[in-house]
């Protein structure tokens, strides 16, 4: 990890390989329960947090210090982290209870409300906890490569996952997602 070559092969590997590996079971786990896609997004991510700490470690044993240029890696990860989408279907960015309640046909139903409002609730923790995440990786980044470059997949990880849950409280109540 001293040497700069094999360390950035390794960030390398460990960043690409992670986003298609966050793509994938996204992908795969997109139909299951929340347990299964939190837990199977969370495993990439805890990866990418075990070997920048890692990275860190190494660096700072050896007084490394990287150019600032891997920030790059970080506004890329907030990029994608503020465009993705967190609602489904038509509605807007961040919708209210009463537009989700809408979308699916029961408006002003209070059962509906209700519901709506612990699915946004769980939608908005999950995308706030990704972006002070990804910041939590932007500080590691001046001594690991890894940090700034996984921030991407840590993203599209967090992204999903809030979108799920939107997604899920609207095929619960019988809208139409897609």
């Amino acid at each position: 990890m001293a040497q700069s070559w094999p360390a950035s092969c390794q960030a390398a590997a460990v960043s690409v390989g992670g986003l298609f590996a966050v793509l994938i079971i996204a992908v795969v786990t997109h139909r299951s329960s929340p347990w299964v896609m939190g837990t199977a997004l969370a495993i990439p991510v805890l990866l990418f947090g075990a070997i920048a700490a890692y990275e860190w470690r190494l660096g700072r044993r050896f007084g490394i210090t990287l150019s600032r240029l891997h920030l790059i890696g970080v506004v890329a990860g907030l990029t994608l982290w503020l465009m993705y989408q967190t609602a489904p279907g038509s509605l807007p960015f961040d919708p209210t209870a009463t537009q989700l309640c809408a979308y699916v046909g029961h408006p002003g139903e209070h059962a509906c409300l209700v519901k709506a409002d612990a699915a946004r609730m769980r939608s908005d923790i999950t995308w706030w906890s990704t972006g002070t995440l990804i910041v939590l990786f932007g500080l590691f980044t001046r001594r690991s490569r890894t940090a700034a470059w996984t921030t991407p997949a840590i993203a599209i990880a967090g992204g999903a996952l809030a979108l799920y849950f939107l997604e899920v409280f609207v095929t619960a109540q019988g809208g139409f997602v897609y």
